[in-house]
């Protein structure tokens, strides 16, 4: 095995920007695999850590966590894959370490990873660490062996890549953290790529009515076509008293997918009787939310509300096996979720968080091995 040269889209500083650098690419050590990169999807959490911060990793950073690719080569110790294999990296799987995993609770895991070392900027020599330990939006990368999962013939790379965050983090709210069940009435705030998943994993589950909130009116849209029964465009009004007069009393399960604080409190007060919201958006740091507590029909505490948070959907790695198999079946549609693609140029990385900010995309793929799709 020798070091690989190939490309990454790199930031050095928080809010710096985005440029597509030469990279050096060590191989894999023990329980570590080495990925050519075929695609990646452009998150809004990649917009997160560079406006706050890598997650707590150091800077330089390696942007990028919505990859699938096809292994180069594996460290000692990996069974489970094998050069040539293609597969699917994931960074919301249980780490095995923290305390959570430790007390035998993998799906409420935080995500102690840290990328393993092989990767530089090669101008410097600096190691670079990737958004949430996988820096995808590479030719090349090098992650746990416990990140990387199998994908089965029939599901093109360039649409298995959302699985890594978005697609994965929305449907497990629905059937992992809010456990929807057959004839639940549901609503979800915010249709981004995570809100139309768990919209979709929603309707997988059997929901009975899916009700689509936001403030963009081509996003309705999008929901209109993945299943939604009823939409609510948030400009016209109250969506919170929009939403409960769609229901008799209220929904069953409501999903926050905006990552805005204040929209906590809104999918809280929609529900009925025992219902339970689920905040999945990524808030910015600091923030605080506020909760009718008593008094009117959303109350929390008199409505016995739940509210959840969910971390990547709290997913385990044999899920991820699950909706690779809805998707070759075509219950969970992976290409409504693509809106653009683009290259692995500082242009087209720039464009695909424009477009996103804007609302004018569910997600851009960036394709960077043709070849290996």
């Amino acid at each position: 095995m020798h070091d690989i040269e190939g490309l990454g889209a790199v930031v050095e500083r928080v809010g710096g920007p985005v440029r597509v650098e030469p990279i050096l690419v060590e191989p894999p050590g023990p329980d570590e695999v080495r990925v050519r990169v075929v695609a990646s999807g452009v998150c809004h959490s990649d917009h997160w850590a560079i406006a706050h911060g890598n997650w707590g990793a150091p800077f330089p950073m390696l942007l990028g966590h919505e990859g699938a690719g096809v292994v180069v080569d594996v460290g000692a110790g990996v069974e489970a894959v094998a050069a040539g294999d293609r597969v699917l990296l994931a960074w919301g799987v249980p780490c095995g370490t923290c305390r959570a995993c430790r007390r035998d609770a993998p799906r409420k895991c935080a995500h102690a990873w840290s990328q393993p070392p092989r990767i530089s900027l090669a101008r410097t020599g600096e190691r670079l660490e990737g958004v949430l330990s996988l820096g995808t939006l590479a030719t090349h990368t090098v992650v746990h062996a416990a990140q990387v999962i199998p994908v089965p013939p029939g599901v093109d790379l360039s649409r298995a890549c959302l699985l890594g965050c978005g697609v994965s983090t929305g449907v497990g709210a629905a059937v992992n953290s809010a456990k929807v069940w057959p004839g639940a009435t549901v609503a979800v705030l915010g249709l981004g790529g995570i809100g139309l998943s768990a919209m979709q994993g929603s309707r997988i589950a059997g929901a009975a009515q899916l009700i689509a909130v936001d403030l963009v009116p081509a996003k309705l849209e999008w929901a209109r076509a993945m299943g939604a029964t009823d939409t609510v465009d948030a400009r016209a009004g109250d969506p919170v008293a929009a939403v409960r007069g769609l229901t008799d009393v209220g929904v069953d399960v409501a999903f926050e997918a905006t990552g805005v604080p204040s929209v906590v409190g809104q999918a809280v007060a929609m529900l009925g009787p025992a219902g339970t919201a689920v905040a999945i958006g990524v808030p910015p740091p600091g923030s605080s939310v506020t909760l009718d507590w008593s008094a009117g029909p959303g109350a929390a505490y008199a409505n016995k509300a739940s509210l959840l948070v969910t971390d990547g959907g709290d997913s385990l790695p044999e899920d991820f096996a699950t909706w690779l198999a809805w998707a070759v079946k075509g219950s969970l549609d992976l290409d409504a979720i693509v809106s653009r693609e683009a290259r692995l140029t500082e242009a087209g990385i720039d464009e695909a968080f424009r477009a996103m900010l804007a609302g004018e995309v569910v997600r851009t793929v960036i394709r960077i091995d043709e070849g290996g799709a």
